[in-house]
């Protein structure tokens, strides 16, 4: 008497399909190398919704969604991608580094097109070390 090995085969293709469409394939964040400040005192769970980025290094070089752009352009990218996508949500990853002088240009540039600033969350990176 033999093992019966097709019902195994059965639940394997299920258990197959079911990790395939459950899984989250991430796509990388940006083609920019960004240093996010830290943070040791901020409390909070990382967030799993897709954003498109918008980056500023150290150098103050822009990219929108993996795209570099020009700070006088921004508002022109800005609109665009809200044409093509009127749903889409942003992220700011901004280098430690960076001027601020840039970081209120891109909330300006972001109001001009009527995206409101406080909705686009900046990445930080929060300590794992427990609080004294």
């Amino acid at each position: 008497m033999g093992v019966p090995i097709v019902p195994m085969i059965d639940i394997l293709t299920i258990l197959l399909i079911f990790f395939i469409v459950h899984t989250q394939w991430k796509k990388p964040q940006t083609l920019l190398k960004i240093d996010v400040p830290g943070a040791e005192f901020i409390e909070g769970a990382p967030s799993t919704e897709q954003r498109a980025v918008l980056a500023v290094t150290e150098e103050s070089s822009i990219s929108l969604n993996g795209y570099l752009v020009e700070i006088d352009e921004l508002p022109a990218a800005l609109e665009r991608l809200k044409k093509e996508n009127p749903d889409i949500k942003l992220q700011l990853d901004v280098d430690k580094k960076a001027a601020f002088g840039v970081i209120v240009g891109i909330w300006d540039a972001l109001t001009s097109v009527g995206i409101d600033a406080g909705e686009v969350p900046a990445r930080i990176e929060i300590s794992k070390s427990p609080a004294p």
